[in-house]
């Protein structure tokens, strides 16, 4: 009779749990009913993500001392599972055990039991590790959780500490004679935190066990740089993001998978200068306003963005990438801002004054500062450099400068400096002068699609009116834009490079000579549309490497891959920060401390940032801030 109450709740606790985790994947696949790209492209290279990335979690590394403990338990649990998977076969079939099938004394059983003893004391002491940490010395992540979540989170641990430590004391006494009572108590109180375990995962934010596999499968394998267009439907009431029923599936699935970690946090450049922005409640917000439409009908429902988002937290993304790179269930939290923001802007009218002014600009002059665009090309007047239409698109590379280095009196100077390169290598290039227009990454970053939509689409016909193959970019921002965005639009050059990659190239294949010492001391300053989105670190080193006189970088703490934000990128170039530290000043603040003379930099939002934080501190007569072809050009 025993074995038939067990069989029936071991049937009943499972059933449930598989009830909840399929209405869990119907809430997120009915809510969420925006359009959601193609997730089932590259099945391979997804397979393999969710065994490298899931099984060795490769990302939590950053944090070596969490990494290495949460490997423990999560391989542990793993391990103790065949423990647990034998348990409750010996609940319904009491001889069905390894002890009787294998034999007490047979070297396979004996390992199997060290193997269970080992890892149970092993996961046991890794849990009281995690639950001291989160009481006594918690990382600075974790300030930003609620209440709940930290309850959440002591009660998920002290499940699994109890699942260890009745199977860890079971194995102990089990064989010991005069035992056999203490044995069933522990038996039945392992199994019944088992079950309690079971049944409250699919509601815990540790449900992240269940939804971390498929969140990596369907990952996006199109680049963090790139956002994906709009479809503009005539009867369309509204544009962006505005309710929960406007987020996708995967938006949905990336909100249950959160564990609140906060390693995007950590990372976050507006979170760390005190704004009001914390990517980790970005994505808690996604899962709440999902729960909140399951919950309520549309009438009772909480308004998304001023009620459980905030429209300063959705203004505060630089968009640098840094929250993306950092999950390990690799969430997706720059679209969701997004769409959130195309909602502000395209539909409420919702934007900040100054960004307004940008986008009034762009719509009429096709510039950010509402230049005279026939003006585009003054910049190049008395050095050889000739327009598309001048030789009628006959050159090996389009040299598209951007606005700032047309219209930017100092980056102006950077555009000089690139065509001088390229004419000391005899590289065959023109520009389109007045034909070129904004790439669209402002209007696209700021939430109006439709602005950007009309700029790529009128760059694009220019580029087949000339037959272009091949783009060299003088702009991170333009760079990122055109190789990895307009392919969604129709064109897909052959190559597209920027002029830090196109210069280091030249230096490799000896077409320039650089001046070997031109500064004293050097510190170079990762731009995140290059680095963090287009992975290009080194080859703005080497176009460095003999460019100070100490014939080497002096290396900021946060660099390559941990470089920290200027704080201009998702349009904050055109918008005042009010609240907390300025970004720059931050940034700039590390650069000094470097002890450089001179700070390297590969993007004029970067150039312009860096300048204002070096003169914040004071220190703009003894630190210059300058571009690669600057510190490479001849002239």
């Amino acid at each position: 009779m025993t074995q038939v109450i067990f069989a029936v709740l071991v049937v009943s606790v499972f059933s449930f749990f598989a009830y909840s985790l399929r209405r869990r994947w119907l809430q997120m696949t009915t809510i969420g009913q925006g359009t959601e790209e193609p997730r089932f492209d590259n099945i391979l290279s997804r397979i393999r993500d969710v065994v490298v990335e899931g099984f060795f979690q490769k990302r939590m590394y950053t944090d070596f001392g969490a990494a290495f403990m949460h490997l423990l338990i999560f391989w542990g649990f793993f391990i103790v599972s065949l423990g647990t998977l034998e348990t409750l076969m010996s609940g319904v079939f009491p001889s069905l055990t390894l002890k009787n099938l294998l034999g007490s004394e047979s070297a396979i059983y004996k390992s199997y039991i060290a193997s269970q003893t080992w890892t149970n004391a092993i996961v046991a002491l890794a849990i009281a590790y995690a639950i001291l940490r989160r009481m006594f010395f918690p990382p600075k992540r974790f300030a930003g959780l609620s209440r709940h979540s930290r309850l959440d989170a002591y009660l998920v641990l002290s499940l699994i500490g109890g699942l260890v430590t009745t199977a860890l004391f079971y194995i102990l006494v089990e064989s010991k004679a005069g035992m056999e009572g203490t044995a069933n108590v522990l038996w039945w109180m392992h199994c019944l935190i088992l079950f309690s375990f079971t049944c409250f995962l699919p509601y815990s934010k540790h449900q992240h066990l269940i939804w971390v596999w498929p969140n990596i499968f369907f990952k996006s394998h199109k680049g963090t740089g790139r956002l994906r267009p709009m479809e503009f439907k005539e009867d369309a009431e509204s544009f962006g993001v505005g309710t929960a029923q406007g987020f996708t599936w995967k938006q949905m699935l990336d909100g249950m998978a959160c564990v609140e970690c906060g390693r995007c946090t950590a990372v976050c450049p507006a979170n760390n200068t005190g704004k009001n922005l914390d990517p980790r409640l970005i994505i808690n917000d996604i899962k709440e306003a999902m729960l909140d439409a399951v919950a309520n009908p549309p009438e009772k429902r909480k308004q998304l963005i001023g009620g459980i988002v905030t429209p300063e937290e959705l203004w505060a993304c630089t968009t640098c990438g840094a929250c993306m790179q950092a999950c390990p269930l690799h969430i997706e939290h720059i679209p969701a801002i997004i769409d959130m923001r195309r909602y502000m802007t395209m539909t409420e009218g919702n934007v900040p004054p100054e960004l307004q002014t940008t986008l009034q600009n762009l719509e009429s002059q096709s510039n950010p500062w509402g230049f005279n665009n026939q003006k585009r090309a003054e910049w190049a007047q008395g050095i050889n450099v000739k327009t598309m239409a001048e030789t009628k698109g006959e050159v090996d590379y389009l040299f598209w400068v951007g606005c700032a280095g047309s219209f930017d009196e100092r980056y102006k100077k950077v555009s000089r400096s690139i065509a001088n390169v390229l004419n000391d290598a005899n590289v065959s290039f023109a520009i389109l002068g007045t034909e070129e227009k904004c790439n669209g990454d402002t209007a696209r970053r700021a939430g109006n699609e439709y602005l950007a939509d009309s700029q790529i689409r009128e760059n694009i016909e220019t580029f087949k009116k000339y037959k272009v193959k091949k783009v060299v970019t003088g702009c991170p921002h333009c760079f990122n834009t055109i190789k990895n965005e307009y392919p969604d639009f129709g064109f897909q050059a052959d190559e597209v490079i920027h002029h830090s990659e196109f210069l280091s190239r030249l230096v490799q294949e000896k077409k320039i000579t650089p001046k070997k010492g031109a500064v004293e001391s050097l510190t170079y300053h990762d731009s995140c549309y290059l680095g963090r989105h287009n992975q290009i670190y080194d080859e703005p080193r080497k176009a460095l490497a003999s460019a100070s006189k100490e014939n080497t970088l002096r290396e900021m703490p946060r660099s390559r891959e941990k470089g920290f934000c200027c704080g201009a990128g998702g349009a904050r170039m055109w918008m005042e920060e009010t609240k907390g530290e300025r970004v720059n000043v931050n940034r700039a603040r590390e650069a000094l401390a470097s002890g450089a003379k001179t700070i390297a930099t590969a993007c004029p939002f970067c150039m312009t940032m860096m300048r204002d934080g070096v003169a914040a501190h004071q220190k703009e007569k003894e630190v210059e801030v300058l571009d690669i072809a600057e510190l490479l050009s001849s002239t």
